[in-house]
């Protein structure tokens, strides 16, 4: 299918049911606007595939009753199950949890494609707030959609579905930290898409989180990589708010990746592009990203002037997780800047916190922003102390064991005054690349 309009074979898959969801949403606006471009298709297509060169006026008639009576039809059905899809999503979540895959069995009313669509989307969106919630409900939602009837829908519609649960599984299980069994379930989301419709937002949306993983991964330059064929996808399909949410994930793994310039590029490209009301978040994310790299590479007054242009947006977030990342990136950037009586607390104090709160890893990277500062200032006392102190307050915390014989490098190096910022720096990338995965080994560390 082109960019703008359905082509003849969409006009097909639709009336048989063998469109995709997104593909079958597309078919019908354009059908109710009226297009005199698709008109034309659907003239062409009705002369080739039904009428005679003898009866050729006589069976086009009856040739576009017919297409048009299933299309209305399947316009109809489509209408009437999103309708009542969120009222039955409700009623569901108001049964007992262990009685939902009886309910899908039994209750004929569950299983249509609109309901299992809101099902899994619920899913993702309970990601950012409970993983081993968005887990579960990814699980129901494979579940659901394995009981979709090919005949009703179509086979390539069903496993589109089939596929894009799976991939939100895995998205969750790489929100809870389970790389492995995040990799086996977007591969078997990749294998179910391969034999779906070849709905290029649903290889977008698979592609999208693929990269997720692999940033999580430490793997950044991969990423933003592969998100280069993302942006491509949700420019040829006119999704701007997809292709700008896109280009902001690929800034942050190119910042991370050590690719200053393209990041800060590609993120205001991105904020450009979203819709700011649709997701909010997403835009503080962004904007705080890119006072975040302007200030780590040397332009630390326009960080400062940024982040005062936003600052009271973090406050439409008002938890914990995001007050602390405001504090620090305003200890970050009055270090940078030279305001050392006002940088040194900062840090501290959200050091303080993240230990309180039990974030052992971001109080590591914290510490590490304090040594710097430290040795920047010839402290090397205070870097001593700080080193001292380290280990055994984060061996009871959430850090790996690679991480840790990181931070022990810096350990020993304090101890014999060899500890340098070019050092701290670099156990700090590392640090930021192996959050997530305990196998990504420190190069310094002893074997």
């Amino acid at each position: 299918m082109n960019a703008r309009h359905p082509d003849r074979n969409a006009f097909e898959r639709f009336s048989r049911g063998g469109a995709s969801a997104a593909e079958e949403r597309w078919v019908e606006d354009h059908l109710r606007a009226g297009c005199a471009y698709c008109q034309q298709e659907v003239d062409e297509l009705l002369l080739r595939a039904f009428a005679p060169a003898s009866e050729e006026s006589l069976e086009q008639d009856a040739a576009w009753d017919r297409l048009f009576a299933s299309l209305g039809a399947r316009l109809s059905r489509a209408a009437d199950e999103r309708k009542e899809a969120p009222a039955l999503v409700d009623e569901l979540f108001g049964r007992p949890w262990e009685e939902w895959p009886v309910l899908f069995r039994l209750d004929r009313r569950l299983q249509t494609i609109a309901v299992c669509e809101l099902l899994i989307e619920r899913s993702f969106e309970e990601g950012f707030r409970d993983a081993a919630r968005a887990i579960e409900l990814a699980d129901r939602g494979i579940l659901l959609a394995g009981l979709l009837e090919s005949e009703r829908y179509g086979r390539a519609v069903v496993q589109d579905l089939q596929a894009r649960a799976w991939a939100y599984l895995g998205n969750a299980r790489r929100i809870a930290f389970d790389l492995a069994g995040a990799a086996e379930a977007l591969a078997r989301a990749e294998r179910l898409a391969e034999g779906g419709s070849a709905d290029p937002l649903e290889e977008a949306r698979i592609l999208d989180l693929r990269a997720s993983l692999l940033s999580d991964q430490g793997r950044f330059e991969q990423a933003a990589e592969l998100l280069d064929l993302v942006i491509d996808i949700y420019d040829d399909v006119h999704e701007p708010h997809r292709k700008g949410r896109a280009m902001i994930s690929q800034g942050r793994c190119l910042g991370y990746a050590g690719w200053p310039d393209e990041a800060i590029r590609q993120i205001r490209k991105g904020l450009g592009l979203i819709d700011w009301d649709r997701e909010p978040r997403l835009v503080l994310m962004a904007r705080h990203n890119l006072a975040w790299f302007l200030n780590d590479y040397g332009r630390a007054e326009e960080a400062r002037r940024h982040l005062e242009r936003f600052r009271h947006t973090y406050r439409e977030f008002p938890d914990s997780f995001t007050e602390l990342r405001l504090a620090w990136l305003e200890g970050r950037i009055a270090a940078r800047l030279g305001r050392l009586d006002e940088a040194e607390p900062a840090l501290r104090e959200v050091r303080r916190r993240f230990l309180a709160e039990g974030h052992g890893y971001d109080a590591a990277l914290v510490t590490l922003d304090l040594a710097h500062l430290y040795l920047e200032e010839g402290r090397a006392a205070e870097v001593r102390a700080l080193a001292q102190a380290m280990l055994d307050v984060f061996l009871s915390h959430d850090i790996h064991r690679q991480a840790l014989a990181a931070l022990a490098v810096f350990q020993k190096a304090a101890e014999l005054d060899n500890a340098t910022p070019g050092l701290v720096q670099e156990i700090s990338s590392y640090l930021v690349r192996a959050r997530k995965n305990p196998e990504l080994r420190f190069a310094k560390a002893a074997a």
